[in-house]
């Protein structure tokens, strides 16, 4: 992590804690007794990190929505990692190229072999839609046949744009569009560069 993105990182951080973690100890949250001070701080970096994509309205709205979800018999201990990103989500979701686990799929050797099967538009969509890689012998065949699909279609649209000079439709036009730019975008993910 280089210098400026440690502090980046950091102004995240503070933020979170500002709009939601110092409230919520002002209003009596506390780390479980089990937990050692290093288990809850590296806990508390998690949740400000995990959550650091929301909008300032979107933390108000979640330190609200925490407040009532205190874990224990005096519900005054923090509620899991679990719980707190789930209500987060509810509020706003997680931008997908944020998350950590998808970059690390893209730039891991499932990327490139994505893009030379031309499948890596169908998976990050997949991604989109599941929040999870496609593993499963289900999922790669989904995800296989909606290439396929795609493919064929984005061959359709430019031959007609070849032959007759534009799209026959403007949803055609549109979805190429579409289609070529995310194209673009998950090869820079896979090569690790912003596009």
């Amino acid at each position: 992590m280089t210098g400026s993105d440690a502090t980046t990182a950091e102004g995240k951080r503070a933020r979170v804690r500002r709009l939601v973690i110092d409230p919520l100890v002002a209003d009596g949250f506390r780390k479980r007794q089990k937990d050692s001070d290093e288990a809850h701080r590296i806990y508390l970096d998690r949740v400000a990190d995990s959550v650091a994509y929301m909008s300032d309205d979107g933390l108000r709205g979640l330190r609200i929505c925490l407040s009532t979800k205190g874990e224990g018999s005096a519900r005054h201990f923090w509620p899991s990692f679990a719980t707190v990103i789930g209500f987060a989500e509810s509020f706003e979701r997680r931008p997908l190229d944020e998350l950590p686990e998808l970059l690390r799929w893209f730039a891991s050797k499932a990327g490139p072999e994505a893009l030379k099967a031309g499948r890596h538009v169908e998976e990050y969509e997949f991604w989109k839609k599941h929040k999870r890689p496609p593993v499963s012998d289900d999922d790669k065949r989904r995800v296989a046949e909606t290439a396929v699909k795609w493919q064929t279609q984005a061959q359709r649209v430019r031959e007609e744009i070849q032959r007759i000079g534009k799209a026959r439709w403007p949803q055609d036009q549109q979805w190429l569009d579409w289609y070529e730019a995310q194209g673009e975008y998950v090869r820079g993910l896979i090569e690790g560069h912003d596009t």
